[in-house]
């Protein structure tokens, strides 16, 4: 029998009556003669209220807190997992919520973004044998020594598809606020066009560039075990965007779609004493997330781009380093933004970054800096040229056709 994972994103469970308009999508499958197993995020909002409530009351410094912290966000999963599971049993749908520690989803203890370890599938697949339909609360994990984590936002995308991975099922579902994947923003592009079938690396591109689709490692779990993907909307009757790997993939275009990060910082340093290795390192030791790093004039100069919620933590470090002479100064740029144009052949398209650093020069849009990997051209430029810059692109390569 078929097994499929459905996702169910906090916009979609984002009240009672959100979770009542969720149950046909849950019975359809049913009714197709599939087993189905359900992981859930916290209703909308939830998350950022318990998150504000932690700060009222700590500081969040130590790892004790950091625990307590994890335990309380991870309630919120918890509160949604028993309302889906008590709306089933009302349509006399057997089901049932399982946590964390039920399974048990054994992490690491690396609090608020906690990596999975090992986790066993034995009550799922009893629940399955009995035709109960175990709703799993997203997100959360369990220490060795049973201490609640989570694992990161976006986190129950995640647990869904490691899930999948466990238990071999033939597709995961993640239900969303929105139709599927589209070949830029829909809000900035109007004319984008939602995308049908994707392949996981261009998806991966696409989330670790700045789209908020889908988590990153969700997409890297579902790549590794070769699980189906599919993202769609629970408030429409669209297909959504199938993304699978890339040899099912018939035709692949040179430029699948354009997407772009403002979350960021960069990061000037002049006249530093330490060399480039011990910076980076220093870095590194202050769980700062680099995206990009440069060493220049010989070790006196380095210049590095950095996610802009690491801006306090960076501040503290090269203060530190300024008062105590290993650097001479640093400046600190948040008006930035990449915007990084994603599909296969873009490497080995000789001809491409020119038609492209020509078109944004006649759109007086300058480009500071750009990356090439295999399947993605990134460019630096001004935060406000953003929208400017993923229009011109879009249109300049039909990407609505």
């Amino acid at each position: 029998m078929p097994l499929i994972v459905q996702k169910f994103g906090g916009t979609s469970v984002a009240n009672t009556t959100r979770i009542k308009e969720i149950i046909p999508l849950i019975k359809f499958e049913k009714d197709l003669g599939n087993d189905v197993i359900i992981v859930v995020s916290a209703m909308a909002g939830v998350t950022n209220q318990l998150i504000t409530l932690c700060n009222e009351v700590s500081s969040l410094l130590t790892q004790e807190q950091l625990a307590e912290y994890d335990a309380a966000l991870s309630s919120g999963e918890m509160v949604t997992a028993s309302l889906v599971s008590l709306k089933l049993q009302e349509e006399n749908i057997m089901a049932r919520s399982v946590f964390s520690w039920q399974l048990p989803l054994i992490t690491n203890y690396d609090h608020t973004k906690a990596l999975v370890e090992s986790f066993s599938v034995d009550l799922l697949t009893k629940c399955l044998k009995l035709g109960i339909i175990p709703v799993i609360a997203g997100f959360q994990g369990i220490t060795p020594d049973n201490k609640l984590t989570t694992l990161g936002r976006g986190g129950s995308d995640t647990t869904a598809t490691l899930v999948a991975a466990r238990m071999k099922a033939d597709r995961c579902d993640i239900y969303t606020d929105v139709e599927g994947v589209f070949t830029a923003d829909p809000r900035i592009v109007h004319q984008a066009k939602k995308l049908t079938v994707i392949s996981f690396e261009e998806m991966l591109e696409f989330a670790s560039s700045g789209a908020k689709v889908l988590n990153a490692r969700s997409i890297e779990v579902a790549s590794r075990y070769n699980v189906p993907l599919r993202v769609l909307s629970s408030f429409t009757q669209d297909n959504g965007t199938l993304i699978i790997s890339k040899d099912k993939i018939m035709e692949n275009r040179i430029i699948t779609g354009i997407t772009s990060n403002k979350n960021l910082l960069k990061v000037s340093i002049e006249n530093a004493q330490l060399s480039f290795s011990n910076i980076c390192s220093l870095v590194s030791d202050n769980n700062i997330h680099v995206e990009l790093m440069l060493n220049m004039d010989d070790n006196k100069k380095c210049s590095f781009i950095t996610h802009l919620a690491d801006k306090n933590r960076l501040e503290i470090l090269l203060n530190n380093l300024k008062s105590t002479n290993n650097i001479a100064d640093y400046i600190i740029d948040t008006k930035i933004a990449i915007i990084s144009l994603i599909g296969y052949g873009i490497k080995n398209d000789y001809g491409l970054i020119k038609i492209i650093l020509t078109h944004l020069e006649k759109e007086n849009i300058t480009v500071n800096m750009v990356q090439i990997s295999e399947i993605k051209v990134s460019l630096l430029i001004r935060d406000n040229n953003t929208e400017k810059a993923i229009h011109s692109l879009h249109d300049l390569f039909e990407l609505d056709k």
